[in-house]
């Protein structure tokens, strides 16, 4: 039986391979025919792309699949438009790895299989409401449905984790791995900000992110979310250092030092004021393990105040002159703040108006626009779908787009997720304790910074929630399993 299925696999593998090429050479002929030579450099570049994704993620399966994910979950500000949409590079690693697992077999006895929970299936919920509202309460069903396929798309890469991710020694891998990415996001958005201090380069960075200061984005989508991204993975290395083995404090002292210069730079508000809090979680658990020792307290004061006295006169101008705009007399002269704000005030009157299921995923675009309210900012200008007005808070977007209804199925798959978390997280191992301590550290951070800069149609913040949900079922299995070897 195993061997016929392996045959089958086999020749659905070759079959997949004889189309893609075939698609490809069509392609090539086709930009050829239509567009001459102007193409081809974009083409190739994917094709390689889409090599690297593949023989990444076959290779020591399946940490080499997850390890995609996150590489190309740290780069969604690499764009290209193919049919009238933006691609990004996770989301031809969300396609390649989910078609690899729908043809890779996984009869073997030896490769454990995952376990679905209820939250799991709350989220399917949420997605569906979305689906749902989108047909029969959005103003153009035909748009509302298609954002509701790519929102769907988004959060594709919890379902991969929570599918590949069913061992324990997977999970400690991704984990780690999952913050040397945002160590090497970190280093690169820092090299950015060197480049354009000391050269006036512009490779990541938005000279005009901030009014007349630029905004660091590294290859992430933009400047605050770069600093969500970063500030989460330094609050994840100070767990590691206050909470794992002595012989690996100092590289996660290393990573925090990068990741925390990272956050800085990024001139985040959000960030500076939900740093001090998740930060604030994991030193009282330490503390109340009895981790918090003296010598780490110093070594960490140190890193802090070396790169203060590097880095201070630099940022600090700046970030005092961010925080100055928020005084409530001066509030106006803060471009940034009165968007957010008359964003949002407009979508809690539309909320008012059609509360139980809103009017659809991303409807917010097609009823509100800024040109009515004062010209149209700068960053705004050019590309239609960048003009598309946003909602920055994730609580108010999702009244909006699904209404009470799709909230409270929200609200019913993070309540049900955390439950779970705080079930298994005494009985886990310290490997595993570790890593639910510090995801759930970085999930409180998201949940402050998404209050005025949403990201949850990213993988990123997916691919965070999917390894928490997966080390929750990591560590049931582990229990069922040291029950079933107990003695009678």
């Amino acid at each position: 039986m195993s061997a016929t299925i392996s045959m089958t696999s086999s020749a659905a593998l070759r079959t997949l391979k004889a189309v893609v090429i075939g698609g490809e050479a069509l392609l090539l002929c086709w930009l050829f025919a239509t567009e001459g030579l102007g193409g081809i450099p974009q083409m190739v570049t994917t094709l390689l792309l889409v090599i690297a994704v593949v023989a990444i993620s076959r290779w020591n399966w399946p940490f080499g699949a997850v390890l995609t994910l996150l590489i190309t979950s740290a780069m969604p500000r690499f764009t290209w438009t193919v049919a009238g949409l933006h691609v990004r590079p996770e989301h031809l690693a969300i396609a390649l790895v989910a078609g690899i697992i729908l043809l890779r077999s996984r009869t073997r006895s030896s490769v454990a299989h995952v376990t679905w929970r209820a939250f799991d299936f709350w989220l399917l919920g949420y997605l569906a409401v979305n689906f749902v509202t989108s047909a029969l309460t959005s103003p153009e069903p035909h748009l509302t449905l298609r954002w509701a396929l790519l929102s769907a798309f988004g959060v594709t890469p919890y379902f991969l984790v929570r599918w590949l991710v069913v061992e324990e020694e997977t999970l400690v891998s991704v984990f780690r791995m999952l913050l040397v990415v945002g160590i090497v996001e970190a280093a690169y958005g820092t090299l950015s900000f060197l480049s354009h201090q000391l050269f006036n380069t512009g490779f990541g960075v938005e000279l005009e992110q901030y009014g007349s200061m630029p905004g660091i984005y590294g290859s992430q989508y933009e400047a605050n979310l770069f600093g969500s991204y970063t500030a989460c993975c330094a609050l994840m290395c100070l767990a590691g250092y206050l909470l794992d083995q002595k012989a690996r404090q100092r590289w996660y002292l290393w990573g925090f030092s990068i990741t925390i210069l990272g956050a800085s730079i990024s001139l985040a508000r959000a960030v500076f004021l939900a740093f001090p809090v998740a930060a604030a979680f994991v030193i009282w658990l330490a503390a109340k393990k009895g981790r918090f020792q003296m010598r780490g307290v110093v070594a960490l004061a140190g890193v802090l105040v070396a790169l203060s006295l590097l880095f201070g006169p630099v940022v600090l101008q700046s970030v005092q002159e961010r925080f100055s705009t928020l005084n409530a007399s001066e509030i106006v002269e803060d471009d940034s703040t009165t968007r957010r704000l008359v964003g949002i005030t407009f979508a809690l009157t539309d909320i008012g108006t059609h509360p139980w299921l809103g009017t659809g995923t991303n409807s917010f675009r097609l009823l509100f626009d800024w040109a009515d309210y004062w010209p149209l900012p700068e960053t705004l200008q050019g590309d239609e779908d960048e003009r598309g007005a946003w909602i920055g808070n994730t609580p108010v977007r999702i009244l909006h787009d699904t209404g009470i209804v799709g909230f409270a199925v929200f609200l019913a798959f993070l309540s049900n997720l955390l439950l779970e978390v705080r079930r298994v997280i005494r009985s886990a191992p310290d490997s595993i304790r570790l890593i639910l301590t510090a995801l759930l550290a970085g999930l409180a951070l998201y949940a402050i910074t998404f209050q005025v800069t949403d990201a949850t149609n990213l993988s990123f913040a997916w691919i965070h929630i999917g390894l928490l949900a997966a080390a929750t079922t990591v560590v049931r299995g582990r229990s069922r399993n040291m029950l079933s070897v107990s003695p009678s």
